[in-house]
């Protein structure tokens, strides 16, 4: 799948959505995934949501060994009641 022009935070949801989906097939794209899954967060209101996808941005940057994005989505999960 081709990348979208431009920030993902600009994309409209259906086509991170579908960014996403396609990703989490392909080895190697812990580290995009992990972005994606950050940028996904904003997209959403309801903090279970926003938790799920910070959550998920977690993971795959842990996996991606990226320790300071880590620390950061942990801050950022423990801000919305998780971790």
């Amino acid at each position: 799948m081709p990348s979208m022009p431009g920030s993902p935070a600009a994309w409209p949801p259906e086509a991170l959505d579908a960014r996403l989906r396609a990703l989490h097939d392909q080895p190697g794209a812990a580290a995009e995934l992990s972005r994606l899954h950050q940028q996904a967060m904003a997209h959403h209101s309801d903090p279970r949501a926003r938790r799920f996808h910070l959550t998920q941005a977690w993971v795959f940057a842990l996996e991606a060994g990226d320790t300071a994005r880590c620390a950061q989505l942990e801050a950022d999960l423990k801000a919305l009641g998780g971790l």
